[in-house]
């Protein structure tokens, strides 16, 4: 049976794209989404998740306070901090509100996957950030993004749209096997394989906003 997972993240582009890696992963059914912490305290009892992923910082309730009133309600419910640019300190309050561990936003897909399966089984699981302040993810971006040529990085933003390969193409002004070409270039230099995967960098990076979907 498919581990029933919930995500909380108020990025909607990094959201979806963790749920599609998620469902396409086989194991795994989103039953639900929140952008606010408020949101997904109001939600867990409705879609009865076997885990939950939640971002830390989202507009109004903290996800730290989030995690203290849904860990009363629910004392045997999994939940996964996904952090990005944390503090320790402020992972371990997390941990101290109920947080079962936490996986850092640039984990890998299959450590993601991974790390979700032994949340889910109740285990103790931290996947740590490659970095932890925003003054160190300055340069691991540039060296990410320097990767790929300008019209590659046009690309992996206009992958972020749900516009379809011959709208991108179109709106691009090159073929659409032109476009091909492109992304299996930008695929193989970031090491990615999928549209769901290519989003999730691409909001990373900060190469697009969170309203940039069409």
């Amino acid at each position: 049976m498919a581990i029933r997972v919930f995500l909380a993240d108020d990025n909607a582009l990094f959201r979806d794209g963790v749920a599609q890696l998620l469902q396409s992963d086989g194991r795994f059914e989103v039953v639900g989404q929140a952008s606010t912490g408020e949101e997904a305290v109001a939600a867990v009892s409705q879609h009865r998740p076997d885990l939950i992923l939640m971002d830390l910082r989202m507009p109004g309730m903290s996800g730290v306070e989030a995690i203290k009133r849904i860990r009363a309600q629910n004392p045997e419910l999994p939940i996964g901090v996904l952090t990005m640019f944390e503090s320790p300190d402020y992972v371990q309050q997390a941990l101290n509100a109920g947080a079962n561990g936490y996986v850092a936003k640039d984990a890998t897909p299959a450590d993601l996957s991974d790390a979700a399966i032994a949340l889910a089984q109740g285990k103790r699981q931290l996947v740590v950030p490659s970095y932890t302040d925003a003054d160190e993810a300055a340069p691991k971006s540039s060296q990410l993004l320097s990767r790929l040529t300008p019209r590659e990085v046009d690309v992996l933003r206009a992958l972020c749209t749900r516009s379809s390969n011959e709208v991108i193409a179109r709106n691009l002004g090159i073929s659409p096997k032109t476009l091909r070409n492109h992304i299996s270039n930008v695929y193989h230099k970031l090491d990615i394989h999928d549209r769901a995967q290519a989003v999730i960098v691409a909001v990373r990076e900060d190469l697009v906003g969170v309203d940039a979907r069409n």
